[in-house]
């Protein structure tokens, strides 16, 4: 495995192909990393520095910029690398204000880009060499509204609603950030379009395997508030025909959003009551998404069995999943994809089913 480094220009600036370890850990609904430990030669510390961007020698598109480095000193002398995927760039602007977008949900994600970091009222705005990709055919039609939060947080939040994904592409030939979204192929059993793509002990493609549910977290039912003085305010339930054991409670306070407000060019805009509770209702929606059951298979497999990860199928796509010890068939999602190589062997362990949350995914939870 080679890693090729650029500048933010997408300027070719050197090559990593002697190291200690690299892992990619590759998500389909969050943020992907990039972790790897490199010999501190004076080479490596003048290369490797903050905001440079690595790809994979034989991936160009996908790259990783660096935001922690670090010093190891013990046995012997060691950098180590963390960087997240470009993705993290949109981080850098917010969802400026009230703004809503409906139609085709390629087109309002781009539409939350292109307002925020493409062309912006403010042209302080503008995220060098950002530009918005073509759709690739995805055929859910939405209606969202937000205010002023983090543009790749909330990118994350509509992707995981709709079941597709989203990426900052490298365009290297025109030295450009290509916003793409996409959705992952179904390779499951349950249809015949594309090949299929089986896992299970029985196949012996899987090493290990652990299954994984947890619903303490998980939340049916969202009462949300929106705008007025205590009884006086707009009030609606998210699934309220839920009753009984399936109807799991969750407050929220949605007084942010606003029937009356300025958008993004500072143009007056009034929702009707109906548009209003629309919003509303989607922004229960939203917060449900974070409350799902986990349900997932933790597996380590054979990158290079029957199915070679990266050929025969990608992070993201369906496929399916049998373990007969717990008597589970799954048509499932790759939700997760965490490669290892070093100087002995490549492993590759997936996450089939739910994202297990983090301790700081679970903290902005909480916070939210």
């Amino acid at each position: 495995m080679e890693l090729e480094v650029f500048d933010l220009a997408l300027n070719n600036i050197g090559l990593v192909d002697v190291y200690e370890e690299i892992k990619f850990a590759i998500n389909y609904e969050k943020r992907s990393e990039l972790i790897f430990i490199v010999d501190a030669s004076v080479e490596n510390i003048e290369l490797l520095k903050e905001d440079v961007i690595l790809t994979k020698a034989n991936d160009l598109e996908r790259g990783y910029i660096i935001k922690h480095f670090e010093f190891l000193d013990d046995n012997s002398s060691r950098l180590l690398i963390e960087a997240p995927s470009v993705n993290v760039i949109l981080n850098d602007r917010l969802i400026l204000g009230q703004q809503s977008h409906s139609g085709n949900i390629e087109d309002v994600m781009k539409a939350f880009v292109n307002a925020n970091a493409v062309n912006p009222a403010n042209p302080n705005r503008v995220i060098p060499n950002l530009i918005i990709g073509e759709n690739t055919g995805i055929d859910i039609e939405v209606n969202e509204t937000t205010i002023d939060v983090p543009l790749d947080e909330y990118q994350y939040e509509l992707a995981n609603k709709y079941d597709i994904s989203w990426d900052l592409l490298l365009d290297h030939e025109n030295k450009k950030y290509v916003f793409t979204t996409w959705q992952g192929t179904d390779r499951t059993t349950e249809q015949n379009d594309n090949h299929h793509v089986v896992f299970s002990k029985e196949l012996e493609n899987i090493i290990t395997q652990e299954y994984v549910t947890d619903n303490q977290h998980h939340k049916t039912t969202a009462i949300v508030a929106g705008e007025g003085d205590d009884t006086e305010r707009v009030r609606l339930t998210v699934n309220d025909e839920l009753a009984g054991y399936e109807r799991k409670e969750i407050f929220v306070d949605a007084r942010s959003l606003q029937s009356k407000y300025k958008d993004e060019n500072d143009n007056e805009v009034t929702l009707t009551p109906e548009e209003y509770k629309s919003a509303l209702e989607e922004q229960g929606k939203n917060i449900l998404t974070e409350y799902k059951p986990i349900r997932t298979f933790e597996s380590e497999v054979d990158m290079y069995s029957q199915f070679e990860y990266g050929v025969d199928y990608f992070c993201g796509d369906k496929v399916t999943i049998e373990n007969e010890d717990v008597g589970i068939i799954m048509h499932t999602r790759v939700v997760s994809a965490i490669e290892i190589y070093d100087k002995t062997k490549d492993d590759l362990k997936l996450d089939f089913g739910s994202s297990i949350p983090t301790l700081i995914d679970s903290i902005k939870r909480m916070v939210k």
